[in-house]
């Protein structure tokens, strides 16, 4: 039991997130793509199976808002779970500039179908879309990643902050 808790405080975080911070932390248009971060960032530190369950637990928390398409989102990162754990295996992801890429690329992936399946009504308007609000939600995303990669590998601490001032 106590190695479920870091798991389920992630999927309250993703739950809490969806209903009340989402707008609190949404620049313009531009809103954080947690969902698929956390997701990443669990395949990336844990193995195969972990990121299996982990993103069908997700999509199913992402999806619990809009009942509609119920299903969507927990095949997509269930699949981005598989895929990132795969690649971490398969690749020399040591150095911080290829795990930022790496965030970048998967969440340019998910970003495609939920573009088109959430926000737009075809194909019409999702070259605008794209443009103005997807990119700089996986800029403002990939940062929030690399600061995180920089206080995992205690680039940035407090006590390094402290010696600032």
């Amino acid at each position: 039991m106590k190695r479920l808790i870091p798991y389920i405080l992630y999927l309250y975080l993703i739950a809490m997130y969806r209903i009340l911070l989402a707008d609190a932390l949404a620049i313009g248009p531009v809103q954080i793509y947690l969902t698929p971060l956390i997701v990443m960032l669990v395949a990336l530190n844990k193995d195969y199976i972990i990121s299996l369950w982990f993103g069908i637990a997700a999509g199913l928390i992402f999806d619990c808002i809009d009942p509609s398409h119920m299903g969507v989102q927990m095949i997509i990162l269930s699949a981005m779970g598989i895929v990132t754990s795969r690649v971490k295996e398969r690749f020399n992801l040591e150095s911080q500039k290829s795990l930022v890429l790496l965030l970048a690329t998967g969440l340019l992936i998910f970003t495609i179908p939920h573009t088109l399946i959430y926000t737009t009504s075809g194909f019409s308007e999702f070259g605008r879309i794209f443009i103005r609000v997807v990119i700089p939600g996986i800029i403002y995303s990939t940062s929030i990643g690399w600061l995180y990669f920089m206080i995992k590998t205690s680039r940035i601490s407090f006590h390094k902050i402290k010696e600032l001032f």
